[in-house]
């Protein structure tokens, strides 16, 4: 009942200062109005009911430049022919993923071929058909991707929105990965996301966080809470969503790196050209060990290459 007290105290500041047309205590208020929150969970679904109210947040977007080249990946059998741009169009199933929910057209691609493989979960020696793609134009596309000086409520918000964002979901082919973060965190719950909000812009905590949502989510409503992020993004920006990976979730709110994932909608998917498809495996010194396993086990710190050994 405190907490509640709270949050009704906060939103009437806030209807109070927005009368008054100050902009900066518009947004002093509206970020205190978000962190009425008892945990980092908390803060997510508060994000998505702020919304709903008429309170909204920018967290940011990025410009693919026109002739940048992306990437994607499907599973190859020699009963397809890859060499038809048809096959390489979105899904026609439209299942629910990560940023789209069902029937929603959506084009999953990555930065780099690296991002698709870890995204597919493909292991060597496993045959795949990489598909190239080309922007004919440039492409805006939103995210939590921006930092703002001087306001630490902002930046934690955008780190711990994109963290759930890009969090794993359950499934039979990421079984081995979710066995070792149980192994190395144990059983996360709701408590364990209290007392994280002052630790959250240490980097060795961040890259903690996506593994912790993975495990506190549940299978089976994890992309509906997804779906209402990128619905709340894909107002402002109705192209496409830029989220890093949890395979390589260096992309954080004000660090922009190469390597990164794409979602693009009906308007952002007519920018671009398919240009062709090669089969390939995994290449590359030590092949076998590129996996999301061992790379969860580099950023978590647990990495030890037997090979060398």
């Amino acid at each position: 009942m405190e907490k509640e007290n709270d949050f009704k105290d906060a939103l009437l500041i806030f209807k109070k200062v927005l009368d008054t047309g100050n902009q900066e205590e518009i947004e002093k208020e509206k970020y205190n109005l978000l962190w009425k929150v008892g945990n980092l969970f908390e803060l997510i679904a508060n994000y998505v009911f702020l919304d709903e109210i008429g309170v909204s947040f920018d967290f940011g977007s990025s410009v693919i430049k026109k002739g940048t080249k992306l990437f994607r990946i499907r599973d190859y059998n020699d009963k397809t022919d890859f060499s038809n741009p048809d096959q390489w169009k979105p899904s026609p199933f439209k299942s629910q993923g990560r940023i789209n929910p069902e029937g929603k057209e959506v084009l999953y691609l990555g930065s780099s071929e690296m991002v698709c493989v870890l995204e597919t979960h493909k292991r060597y020696p496993q045959k795949y058909a990489l598909g190239e793609y080309e922007c004919n134009e440039d492409i805006t596309v939103g995210g939590f991707l921006s930092y703002v000086q001087n306001n630490n409520l902002h930046n934690i918000a955008a780190t711990v929105l994109n963290a759930f964002l890009i969090a794993l979901s359950r499934c039979a082919k990421n079984k081995e990965l979710f066995n070792y973060l149980e192994q190395k965190f144990g059983s996360i719950t709701l408590d364990d996301f209290v007392s994280l909000k002052n630790t959250v812009l240490d980097p060795k905590e961040e890259i903690k966080l996506p593994y912790k949502f993975a495990l506190l989510n549940q299978r089976d409503r994890h992309y509906d809470l997804t779906n209402m992020l990128c619905k709340i993004i894909e107002k402002q920006y109705p192209e496409g969503i830029r989220y890093s990976s949890c395979f390589i979730p260096m992309e954080t709110p004000g660090i922009v790196c190469s390597e990164y994932n794409i979602a693009l909608y009906t308007s952002g998917i007519r920018k671009l050209r398919f240009k062709g498809f090669s089969v390939k495996t995994i290449g590359g010194k030590n092949p076998e060990l590129i996996n999301d396993v061992n790379l969860a086990k580099v950023y978590l710190g647990d990495f030890k290459d037997e090979v060398q050994s």
